[in-house]
């Protein structure tokens, strides 16, 4: 090896050194700031400075190797003198440790070490009288830099210098017979190694399809041999051939679906990291943000030792850490209001992270004030919008892109950006992100994410000729259903299950081009989809099963890819499944409104013709007047009742084709005259549209329970809509 091989090698080496060694200062710093009498912490602080001077000049470093001297000095006379390290002793310390995880950055980047900073340092230490000059040997010729490796001495060290064990031998140093226990891969290796696994699953299952064929093949040649004994013989050898054949097909397939399993759970294995190094920064960033904000915080961390895809933890990085910083600037109040309210002056902020089956489950939580859903409230008006009546809806807003409480911007947060950026990782990731909070309790935002993106387990369905794959941990439940009994509320099918409505939607229509809705069938094929506070049926055209997918890139996708994919898979059958994201397809159903206007045509068609006498049913003449008015110059036929006795009565001495009915009303409300028009067997399917300024789930449940047929709200009221469900419901125009 060259002495410019070795320099870049033992660089190489400092800086993965560089990166642990920064960690364990920061993390012995955190506790020290806390007890700083605390001499085990102090002992591991002046470690990593023994450790790094040394490190530093085998790799070439004089700067870094100075600042760890002088820190070094700093803290000799600490321990010596038996005083806790002071409050600007630790600032210093703090300083350093962003001075030398700013030179691991750059030594990464190949710019060298981060001098101003490290200069920085230097000064301070001097300034403080911790900094004697730093004697080198004399040198009186060019040395080669594994001259300044430090070798073992035979002396032992004292108790107030001790030695950190030297680096093991390179590789190629005579003897040496280093055994690798860690190693690094290109990201793009790991893929290619996942990827290969699905390529041979997929070989798998063609093996096994061709030893069916054989077997058939074999079935169809004792049937011949059946009608000719003269072929008897050479029938009976190729039937031997062939069962041979069999047999060694089928155990090349299990041979080689136990080979691809080994190779995927490499390949996952390869990927994974443990959860610990996605958090590690994290107490760190907490300190800082109270510092400047004068607040006290205490982190709490764990779930440090699960494993997840590497993707996966990096791309919860960035939004962990606008959590984190959310939690220290937005939930812990300052001490003065903590104490004010009973509580300890220092705030506690809990990191965790659990596993749930194949997901990954990782909760920021502070024990401060708990949401201000005034303040929520405000921010939604300015915004131009209604405030939700459902508290779990407004408190999710937080997660709107641009959305923020603050009237003005601090270098911390006021610009809406820190939660809209976390929804947008996690649904990027196919997960979820949710939201509690108890006032004066805290808060907590969960994410929610699979374990890995290189696999993933799905339930198949189809939609016209393409496969689509739908995350198995979004799916409720599949069902049937007939869409003629579905209900509709403020216009839209939906699903009544236990009391509970849920939309309806077909994959096609949410899908858009080029997928196209094809008729209703009589029964429809649903998958019931949550994510969050979202859920909805989407009807699809067959559903096959549930298995695990190796995820492929999305340019497999073809023209088919909408925005809700995001990746493919490679079937046995050679064909290519969508794979999508639950979250992004119901967010974009909630916002865009899911359309279902060909499974409403198509039953259009073929229901029922009936007459077309409307009764309205209402106590507020200025309500009936313009529900009559809208029917009337529709071309229907309408009659009025100002109760729901009268509307009664008149159902019972006329021929009514559907009834309009308010649901507060003196008498017999709205809900009474439903639930009597089913008992009654000659009116039992008369169809019922309950309108209503209550909008409430518990009274939509109420009115559909009752068997009203659909629910409008006189918030949502518009003539079309009404317009269109009576279309809906009667199946024709007058």
């Amino acid at each position: 090896m060259t002495d410019d091989a070795l320099a870049a090698r033992l660089l190489s080496i400092f800086t993965e050194e560089l990166d642990e060694q920064v960690q364990q200062l920061n993390e012995d710093l955190l506790a020290l700031e806390r007890a700083p009498e605390d001499a085990e912490r102090l002992r591991g602080v002046f470690r990593v400075m023994h450790t790094l001077k040394g490190a530093a000049r085998a790799a070439g470093l004089p700067l870094v190797e100075e600042v760890c001297h002088a820190l070094e000095n700093e803290l000799s006379r600490v321990r010596d003198g038996g005083e806790p390290l002071g409050g600007a002793q630790i600032a210093l310390l703090f300083e350093a440790a962003d001075a030398l995880g700013e030179t691991r950055d750059e030594l990464r980047l190949g710019r060298g070490a981060a001098l101003a900073p490290l200069n920085a340092v230097l000064h301070h230490a001097r300034g403080r009288g911790g900094a004697s000059p730093l004697v080198r040997p004399e040198v009186r010729a060019p040395v080669s830099p594994v001259a300044a490796i430090p070798r073992p001495d035979p002396v032992a060290p004292s108790p107030a210098e001790p030695r950190t064990a030297p680096p093991p031998p390179l590789p190629d140093e005579p003897g040496s017979a280093p055994v690798a226990t860690h190693v690094r891969v290109s990201l793009q290796q790991v893929d290619a190694i996942a990827g290969a696994a699905g390529e041979i699953a997929g070989l798998a299952a063609v093996l096994s399809d061709r030893a069916d064929d054989l077997f058939a093949l074999r079935a169809l040649r004792r049937a011949e041999r059946k009608d000719s004994s003269a072929r008897e013989h050479g029938a009976a050898e190729l039937d031997r051939e062939l069962t041979r054949l069999l047999r060694h097909a089928g155990e090349d397939a299990r041979a080689l679906a136990s080979v691809s399993g080994r190779l995927g759970d490499s390949a996952r294995h390869l990927r994974q990291r443990p959860f610990s190094e996605l958090i590690e920064t994290l107490p760190r960033v907490a300190r800082d943000v109270a510092r400047d904000l004068g607040k006290q915080v205490r982190v709490v961390v764990t779930g440090g030792d699960i494993e997840a895809d590497r993707v996966v933890l990096e791309a919860l990085r960035e939004p962990l850490l606008h959590l984190v910083r959310n939690a220290v600037d937005h939930g812990l109040e300052a001490p003065a209001a903590r104490a004010a309210a009973g509580k300890a002056a220092e705030g506690e902020v809990r990191i965790g992270g659990e596993l749930r089956g194949d997901r990954l489950r990782v909760t920021v939580a502070d024990d401060g004030a708990g949401l201000d859903f005034n303040a929520i409230g405000k921010g939604i008006e300015r915004r131009g919008r209604s405030v939700p009546a459902d508290a779990k809806t407004v408190a999710r807003t937080i997660f709107d892109e641009g959305f923020t409480t603050r009237a003005t911007a601090t270098t911390l947060s006021g610009r809406g950006v820190g939660l809209g950026i976390v929804r947008a990782a996690a649904e990027r990731l196919g997960g979820t992100v949710d939201v509690t909070s108890e006032p004066g309790q805290g808060t907590a935002i969960t994410l929610d994410v699979p374990l890995s993106i290189a696999t993933m387990r799905v339930v198949l369905v189809q939609v016209g000729a393409v496969m689509i794959g739908i995350p198995s941990a979004f799916v409720v439940r599949v069902a049937r259903a007939d869409p003629r009994k579905l209900a509709r509320v403020d216009g839209r099918l939906m699903l009544v299950a236990q009391g509970t409505p849920t939309p309806v939607a077909t994959m096609a229509a949410l899908l858009g081009p080029p997928f196209v809705d094809a008729p209703a069938p009589a029964m429809l094929q649903l998958v019931v989809l949550e994510s969050g506070s979202r859920r909805m049926a989407i009807a699809v055209d067959d559903v096959h099963d549930e298995r695990e997918l190796v995820l492929r890139p999305l340019e497999h996708a073809g023209r088919a890819a909408t925005n809700a994919t995001v990746g493919t898979a490679l079937l046995s059958s050679g064909d290519i499944a969508l794979v999508l994201s639950v979250p992004s397809l119901l967010a974009h159903a909630a916002s865009d409104g899911a359309s279902s206007s060909g499974m409403l045509a198509a039953e259009e068609d073929h229901a029922p013709r009936a007459p077309v006498r409307i009764l309205v049913v209402d106590d507020s003449i200025t309500s009936r007047t313009l529900e009559q008015s809208v029917l009337a110059a529709a071309g229907y036929d309408v009659v009025t009742a100002v109760d729901g006795a009268e509307g009664w009565r008149m159902i019972e001495r006329q021929e009514i084709a559907l009834v309009v009915s308010d649901v507060e009303m003196p008498h017999l409300d709205g809900i009474g005259l439903c639930e009597r028009i089913r008992a009654n067997a000659r009116t039992a399917s008369l169809p019922v549209i309950l309108v209503t300024s209550l909008d409430e789930p518990a009274q939509r449940e109420r009115g559909l329970e009752a068997g009203a047929d659909a629910y409008i709200t006189k918030s949502s009221f518009d003539q079309d809509t009404l317009l269109d469900t009576v279309r809906m419901l009667i199946g024709r125009t007058p």
